[in-house]
């Protein structure tokens, strides 16, 4: 007889049962391993500063092993226990009593090393923000060691689309991508999560005498004494220390676009200098894996993609390689050449590779990447099919204490953007970008181009805080993340590389960086992303639901538009720039290319959603999905262009599909951003016309959504036995509770500014009896939504994952927002010190450097944040890239009082509890603000206490400082008593 058991539904842990058995000597956090698959014995450590898969690393060790093989044959269990002071002693149980375990001293000395490592296995995050890392560690998981990279294609045209971007882990894997979709570097499609790129991408060899004596790639070979990685914002410097006498020093980065080179460009320096006593004479290998032109054919038939293409390079005079870039034959995939170029800074100038290889196999041979059969000497020979495998070697000679850097330059060349591209533009192109990086000193130059250009951006917000490490996170990470998703979307990051496109609400991240930009004096950078996304809204009102060249699924999600009036009305009250609003723009989905203003179409898309796309109760529709992708409930809803047929051919649209009440908080948020944009322009009709569509919406929600406690979050018309979901009675909580909540219908009833104070009250209990956890506020309590629907998406997760009721970052983060916002305004205290407090506990447990205190648990990435938290376990997991970083910024702007807007900067803070002295600095053109910020111990908010404002020494009246300010330092003290 068998029995079966999964994950979730046997509680067995390892941990579990040494704690039952020694349970008076478990301290402090621990690891333990089962011996035998019947799982009634284990081995395992105490008094650990964190869980760790110590038992693991030990295993490594012969004593150990030997050890643990000898017990799993006794059925005994044994605990060793770390003391705080570093005295190790064990513990062996037969299940019935429990002795002293003596440790012999050959494993003590075994064991002791890699106890006393543990605390450093996480790395850390230096004074700059910089995760330094050992490479000689274990991984807590796929996205810890990851950091992103990103070019500059600010003042060229289409950067949006075009703003190229790397993914580097800490052994410099991973890989490269250009305009939309179009990788450079190639991916790997692996159900692994670690394996964003192909293995070779990136990487190197160093032979001596025909022998390899080094691979970049394999910090555990004996060859390495020491290994560290320290991923920096926009930047990567791997550094190794070999036993032959080397140091070998990586730097990878995007360099900023310059006129008449490559779209696109990566760069890798590699820095060999010798220790050692006597001369080198190395042959250096660098490998890599060029991207394929139609990735789709991956899963259909990978001999296409192999036999379109043949090996090819362009060929010095003297024979050696200038570039190698494969060849394609159909004609479309011959508008993007990919390439790599290496060059060799040798003490008589620069030289070119004199060996090459464009066939993997060949490569390898017999042997493996970590020990190919082909390294030394390469076959030379042009290899008539794919795939793009590319090995170039050179010589590189260094005397004792000298120093030989090597340049790579992945890159490629491309029709897009290049009305002159042609049949000699590789050649053009990589010649200009051998010309342009001819001095060795230009890499190190364009590296400080890269971080000048971001230290610029990032100065629009500077926090000095009493926690460091949180100041330095706010102040570099937390931007860059933000920048990164600007351009290019959330389409790319390490397991984001499934060719996603850029969706048009990802707007959101625009809401944060035109600060940065507008601080930097690159405003004209935001007007022209705006621009591109107000050309994917169709004539009719709806929008595009994803683009890269071109827009797919046009209205087919029902709340894409609605964020772009926030997106303007943000751009236009900061730089005062209203004559963007008249600019005319071409409109989706037209063949003659038809353009009118922007002011037009943030008209058109709230006729759409508040006069058009409108179900039974007045509320505007799901659609295939809002805002949560999961909410694909409704088979038979209409597209945009469907909907606009009807409503031509009848004057009006009827249905009885599914009504968003997230959706109808959006479209009052749309609605009154516009009526503000037309207060601007003295247009009193449409002001008019936008107040009595925001009441007659106000009140339909407040009519049909509130259901007693609570808004909920859809209103179903036509599944018999429901009439909504995500309020008390609507019959599909799972755990008993009488009913389900969404976060989103708290946080957008309070950013819509529809709540009042009594409603805010009662869902914030709501909140905390359903949705919060010790991991955060989970997006939706228990739920089962099958049950109107039976194959609801939603119900494709195990609970505590994604959208079934996990901490999802984005919506969380969008909640602080909204606590905050109801802080300042509830008319009653004690509310507002909860709201402020439940907002900033929540701010903390987003902080993605909290992992680094329990790394192996809560995993995730140090420097990013990731999409969410298992409600479970609290897990980080990812993707790296969501809104989560973007609300972030928002939240921290209004916590520390600061709204930009046509009135001037007004100050409102909502400062932590236990927070007295609080600075930032705030960069706006040619102007720098420090702020210091004074309070009592305790909840202070400007409602009910005294806030008084000095500007340079002098007191101000009110809390508002005109903008712009003087070009100049200046101080302002903000003081709550």
């Amino acid at each position: 007889m068998s029995r079966y058991f999964s994950a979730r539904t046997d509680s067995r842990e390892p941990d579990s049962l040494l704690q039952g058995l020694f349970s008076s000597y478990y301290t402090g956090a621990s690891d333990g391993r089962f011996l035998t698959s019947s799982r009634d014995s284990a081995v395992g450590i105490c008094g650990l500063p964190f869980k760790a898969p110590v038992v693991q690393e030990l295993l490594k060790q012969e004593r150990f092993n030997t050890f643990c093989r000898a017990l799993s044959s006794s059925a005994n269990s044994v605990l060793f226990c770390l003391s705080k002071d570093g005295a190790l002693s064990a513990y062996r149980s037969t299940g019935k009593t429990v002795t002293a375990e003596p440790i012999a001293e050959d494993l003590l000395m075994e064991m002791m090393p890699v106890l006393n490592s543990v605390p450093d296995w996480a790395g850390h995050i230096n004074a700059d923000g910089e995760h330094v890392i050992d490479l000689k560690t274990p991984s807590p998981g796929p996205h810890f060691y990851v950091n992103l990279l990103m070019g500059n294609r600010t003042g060229f045209d289409h950067p949006l689309q075009t703003t190229p971007k790397s993914v580097v882990d800490r052994l410099g894997r991973g890989s490269f991508r250009s305009h939309a979709a179009t990788q450079v570097l190639a991916t790997r499609w692996d159900l692994r999560q670690e394996e964003n790129g192909f293995p070779a991408n990136r990487q190197f060899y160093l032979s001596e005498g025909g022998r390899q004596v080094f691979y970049s790639g394999n910090p555990e070979h004996e060859s390495v004494v020491k290994g560290t990685c320290v991923h920096g914002q926009n930047h990567t410097r791997i550094l190794y220390e070999t036993a032959c006498g080397l140091t070998i020093e990586r730097t990878l980065f995007l360099p900023k676009q310059e006129p008449g080179l490559p779209l696109a460009v990566e760069v890798q320096r590699i820095a060999v200098t010798n220790t050692g006593s006597k001369p080198r004479r190395l042959r250096l290998v660098c490998t890599g894996m060029f991207g394929p032109t139609k990735p789709p054919a991956l899963m259909e038939d990978v001999l296409y993609s192999n036999i379109i293409m043949e090996g090819g390079a362009l060929f010095n005079d003297d024979g050696t390689v200038r570039t190698v870039s494969p060849r394609y034959f159909p004609a479309q995939d011959k508008d993007d050449l990919r390439f790599h170029t290496m060059i060799v800074r040798g003490k008589n100038g620069n030289s070119f590779p004199d060996g090459f290889c464009l066939n993997y196999n060949d490569f390898t041979g017999r042997g493996t990447l970590e020990s190919p059969d082909g390294l030394d000497p390469l076959p030379n020979e042009l290899y008539r099919k794919g795939p793009g495998f590319f090995a170039l070697s050179a010589e590189v000679s260094v005397a004792p204490g000298e120093t030989v850097c090597t340049d790579n330059f992945t890159g490629l060349v491309s029709k897009k953007t290049n009305p002159a591209f042609g049949p000699d533009s590789l050649e053009k192109e990589t010649d200009a970008l051998i010309r342009h990086f001819e001095k060795p000193d230009s890499v190190p130059e364009a590296l400080g181009a890269v971080r000048s250009f971001f230290d610029g951006y990032a100065s629009f917000f500077s926090l000095e805080s009493e926690d460091k490490d949180f100041s330095v996170y706010c102040s570099k990470n937390l931007p860059f993340q933000v920048l990164y998703q600007t351009f290019v979307s959330r389409s790319f990051g390490q397991t984001q590389k499934g060719y996603r496109e850029i969706g048009f609400r990802e707007i959101q991240d625009l809401f944060a960086s035109m600060y940065y930009f507008h601080a930097q004096g690159n405003s004209r950078v935001t007007k022209e992303l705006l621009t591109a996304w107000v050309s994917q809204v169709h004539e009719f009102g709806f929008a595009n639901h994803n683009f890269f060249w071109e827009g797919k699924e046009a209205g087919n999600w029902s709340d894409d538009a609605l964020w772009l009036h926030q997106a303007v009305g943000r751009y236009v009250h900061l730089t005062g720039d209203t004559s963007f609003l008249d600019e005319q723009v071409v409109i989706a989905g037209t063949d003659s290319k038809k353009t009118r203003s922007v002011y037009d179409t943030l008209m058109a898309a709230i006729r759409y959603s508040m006069e058009v796309s409108v179900g039974k109760h007045g509320l505007p529709l799901l659609d295939r999905a809002d805002w949560n992708d999961c909410l694909r409930l409704d088979r038979n809803f209409h597209t945009g262009a469907e909907k606009e047929s009807i409503w031509k051919e009848t004057g009006r649209y009827e249905t009885d599909c599914t009504e968003s009440v997230m959706n109808a908080f959006l479209a009052i948020t749309a609605a009154k951003e516009l009526r503000s944009l037309a207060g601007l322009r003295a247009d009193e009709k449409t002001a008019g016309w936008l107040s009595d569509k925001i009441d007659s919406m106000e009140k339909a929600v407040r009519t049909h959504a509130w259901k007693g406690n609570a808004y909920a979050r859809l209103l179903f018309n036509q599944y018999p036995g429901f009439t909504h979901a995500g309020a008390e009675g609507d019959g599909l909580d799972t755990d008993g509770s009488g009913g389900t909540f969404f976060l989103n219908s708290f946080s957008w009833s309070i950013l819509s500014g529809v709540a009042n104070d009594a409603e805010i009250a009662s869902m914030l209990e709501v909140v905390r009896t359903k949705l919060k956890t010790p991991y955060g506020l989970k997006l939706v309590s228990p739920n089962d939504l099958s049950r109107v629907v039976p194959d609801a998406a939603s119900a494709e997760y195990f609970p505590g994952d994604r959208e079934n009721a996990a901490v999802f970052k984005h919506a969380s983060m969008m909640a602080v927002s909204a606590m905050l916002d109801a802080a300042k305004r509830v008319a009653d205290s004690t509310l507002a010190k909860e709201l402020a407090s439940e907002a900033w506990t929540m701010v903390d447990l987003v902080y993605p450097a909290r992992t680094m205190a329990n790394p192996f648990v809560l995993a995730g990435n140090p420097l990013f944040c990731t999409q969410y938290n298992n409600s479970e376990t609290g897990e980080n997991i990812g993707p790296l890239l969501s809104g989560t970083s973007t609300w972030f910024i928002l939240a921290l702007l209004k916590a520390y009082g600061i709204e930009l807007s046509g009135s001037g900067l007004v100050m409102d803070p909502v400062l932590r509890a236990d927070s007295k002295d609080t600075a930032l600095s705030l960069v706006m053109g040619d102007a720098k603000l420090r702020v210091r910020y004074s309070k009592p111990d305790g909840f202070r908010r400007a409602r009910d206490s005294k806030l008084t404002l000095t500007f340079d020494g002098t007191p101000l009246d009110g809390n508002v400082i005109p903008l712009p300010l003087p070009a100049g330092s200046h101080e302002l003290a903000v003081t709550l008593s």
